[in-house]
């Protein structure tokens, strides 16, 4: 892969440059779709710049809480053009999380939405910073910009490898720890992802995933820099908004996590004739059921792609347009260029093709390191530059990755490994399972065994001993789960993925069911 040698900040002054006319960002509103264009999101971001470089003249770190909106979107572009490192943190971040962020990374710049719905994010912050050994100054996300200058902020030095933004990981092991990414690796990364989906020049494009996740962040407003396309701004996902905005601004991509297509598919009068624009729908962030993928395909005529990335290393796979029915349904795509793989085994050894083993990537888009609580950067890579991604996978020799799981989610039942992606996998294929959780919890006598959660479609009816009939022939004995849990909810991140720890967790303490079941669970 070329890499551009650009900043973020640079190369938005060239887009502004090159394609000032052409619309940036577009929104949906009570009158319809409003726009911004190239230039004048870089006027506005300049403006911006300006007014930090007054605030934080060491370029110290800037933090933006709130959802996705005109604002974040300005000032997340002003950090870039001042050369002032990105912390994005969701507004429903708890009060100790926010502080562990804050405190965590030094920031000294607070930008955040006055409220969002019932939640008093301003106020909240401003609590949260008073607990800070050194406050950082705080603004109103939305009223803090002097927009009457458009003069570029004083540059200083920059390079691509300089930091850019630190990701937040989404937690579902822990506490999250900050992934520190620099200009090069979230530019090369965006411009993987155009690639593989195939975005191209002035086209308009839907993905509404937050962007204090590197899903909305890098593979949402980077990729659409990279290519001078349209942003597509949603502040909250609901299925009708996505609808309205599909029909409405007529997106050539559009890119959502499952649980948003299932939503989207149950909207009543959703048709083929609102995809007319639309050539590729894009899904990830977590594993998508290949049932799903079929369904896409087969009710709006539309081609699904998977595609694969983390936090430490966006953008690492993706499914083509010209693959085969069993790589886009069962797989996570090809190892997209910018970065080396291989599969590893517990011991660290080399695994040969289509063994089942940890995901090792190196390469200028991995992240630089995890911050250290002093400061410092943990580069989190073994001597030769490998990132263990804790991904479990196998590899064919085509490069094609499958997921397996996660390391530390191996349910060892008896001796033998269980992942706990494949039982997912099977359990999906049921007609009234929705989406399957499978972990494990500690047995006297094996070692673990293996419980599985698992959710009706909306308004359906789900019969564990149905489920388990059905799996039976498809699961070796020591696969199946001997526990099950009919759920209504499950926890999750940002991003939709289920946080797994949170159900071991609850399960240890006897309130599962209370938390997250319905009135089958048996």
């Amino acid at each position: 892969m070329q890499l551009s040698g650009e900043t973020v900040g640079q190369a938005l002054a060239r887009v502004a440059r090159d394609s000032g006319g052409d619309r940036a960002l577009v929104w949906l509103t009570d009158r319809g779709v409003e726009c911004m264009t190239w230039a004048e999101l870089y006027a506005k971001a300049c403006a911006a710049g300006v007014a930090l470089q007054d605030l934080n003249p060491d370029r110290g770190r800037v933090a933006l809480v709130g959802p996705n909106s005109v604002d974040w979107i300005v000032s997340m572009f002003g950090c870039a053009v001042a050369q002032m490192p990105v912390v994005p943190i969701g507004p429903s971040v708890t009060d100790s999380e926010a502080l562990h962020m804050l405190s965590q990374t030094n920031t000294r710049v607070v930008l955040a939405a006055d409220r969002v719905g019932d939640n008093a994010v301003y106020r909240r912050m401003c609590k949260v910073a008073d607990q800070l050994s050194a406050r950082p100054v705080l603004r109103d996300i939305a009223a803090w910009i002097d927009t009457s200058t458009s003069v570029p902020p004083t540059p200083g030095q920059a390079s691509d490898t300089d930091e850019f933004f630190v990701q937040h990981t989404s937690g579902t092991t822990g506490l999250p720890k900050g992934a520190v990414l620099s200009h090069r690796a979230a530019l090369g990364s965006a411009r993987a992802w155009r690639d593989a989906i195939g975005l191209q020049a002035g086209e308009p494009w839907l993905n509404p995933l937050p962007l204090n996740h590197v899903g909305g962040f890098i593979t949402g407003l980077l990729t659409t820099l990279s290519v001078a396309g349209t942003y597509t701004v949603v502040e909250r996902f609901t299925a009708q908004t996505a609808l309205r905005a599909i029909r409405e601004i007529r997106p050539a991509v559009v890119a959502l996590v499952p649980t948003m297509i299932i939503d989207l598919l149950g909207v009543e009068g959703v048709s083929p004739s609102d995809f007319a624009s639309v050539r590729t729908v894009a899904g990830g962030a977590s594993p998508v059921d290949p049932g799903l993928i079929e369904e896409v395909e087969r009710r709006l005529g539309l081609t699904f792609l998977v595609g694969y990335g983390q936090s430490e290393a966006p953008s690492m796979a993706a499914s083509a347009p010209s693959d085969p029915t069993q790589v886009r349904t069962q797989s996570l795509g090809h190892c997209l260029p910018g970065r080396d793989y291989y599969i590893r085994d517990a011991a660290g050894r080399v695994l040969p093709t289509g063994a089942v083993g940890e995901l090792c990537v190196r390469g200028p888009l991995v992240m630089t390191g995890y911050l250290r609580g002093d400061g410092s950067i943990d580069a989190a890579v073994d001597d030769a530059g490998w990132l263990a991604t804790g991904d479990l996978c196998s590899m064919d020799d085509q490069h094609v990755l499958t997921f397996r799981g996660r390391v530390r989610e191996v349910i060892i039942r008896g001796g033998s490994n269980v992942y706990p992606a494949e039982v997912e996998q099977v359990l999906t294929t049921h007609p009234s399972v929705a989406e399957a959780a499978v972990f494990g919890v500690p047995d006297k006598r094996l070692g673990e065994r293996v419980v599985a959660a698992v959710l009706p479609h909306p308004g359906g009816h789900l019969d564990p001993d149905d489920v388990a009939a059905y799996a039976e022939p498809l699961l070796s004995r020591y696969k199946r789960p001997t526990e099950w849990i009919v759920a209504a909810t499950l926890p999750r991140t940002s991003t939709g993925k289920v946080r797994k720890h949170l159900l071991s967790q609850w399960y240890d303490e006897g309130t599962l069911h209370a938390r997250c079941a319905g009135p089958q669970s048996v």
